[in-house]
């Protein structure tokens, strides 16, 4: 009976030691994802969560297997674009005006990925630590910076009455279609926080000036 009871608690200690090293999730802090990285299965496609049960046999074997650790709370991003129009210092030279046909838009977003969009990110080789991913989605929101500038500028080009605060954020995302160049990017805040545009109509005005210039000589 003895030897029994020894037996049943050699085997109870054994399979708590067992269950630890594969129990995945208590490693994984709120708002945190783990993915399982092993040398005899490579990257395991379902991500590691906190609050979701998770068990690794990989982690059975020493050295085989790793966890690394990811953060997914949303980064709060300022992003700004500014330049010149093409020629617009020289013009502002020559017709001593005063737009020096500049622009500058700033704007605020807050990104974050889902966590089977980070295990697509590893597998793609985009990203391989926590540090990466934070240049990624700073990358991101340069992207998305850049296109919404874009959208504003070429509108304003296309009609003096434009204004930037009219349009609605789901048009303007809508309209860059950003998922095209980010699909992996989950993007929950967007707003325009400041922003100057150039005088188009003075501008194609000496635009047209200095072309006509150029023809008479």
């Amino acid at each position: 009976m003895k030897k029994f009871f020894a037996c049943v608690v050699i085997l109870a200690i054994f399979s708590s030691v067992v269950f630890y090293f594969g129990w995945t999730q208590f490693r994984v802090k709120p708002q945190q994802v783990g993915i399982v990285i092993s040398k005899t299965d490579g990257i395991d496609e379902t991500p590691v969560t906190n609050g979701t049960f998770s068990w690794h046999k990989e982690f059975l074997i020493p050295t085989n297997a790793e966890l690394k650790l990811f953060s997914i709370k949303p980064v709060n991003l300022t992003k700004t674009v500014k330049g010149q129009l093409p020629s617009g210092n020289v013009y502002t030279a020559v017709y001593n005006s005063s737009d020096n046909f500049d622009y500058f838009l700033s704007f605020s977003m807050s990104l974050t990925v889902s966590p089977e969009a980070l295990v697509k990110l590893i597998k793609e080789n985009k990203v391989t630590d926590n540090d990466d991913l934070s240049a990624y989605l700073e990358k991101s929101g340069d992207v998305l910076a850049q296109l919404a500038a874009d959208y504003y500028l070429k509108k304003a080009r296309e009609n003096e009455n434009f204004r930037p605060e009219s349009v609605r954020r789901d048009d303007l995302l809508k309209a860059i279609q950003f998922y095209k160049d980010c699909p992996e990017i989950e993007l929950s805040t967007f707003a325009l926080l400041e922003s100057k545009i150039p005088d188009y109509t003075l501008y194609k005005k000496m635009q047209s000036a200095g072309v006509e210039a150029e023809v008479a000589e």
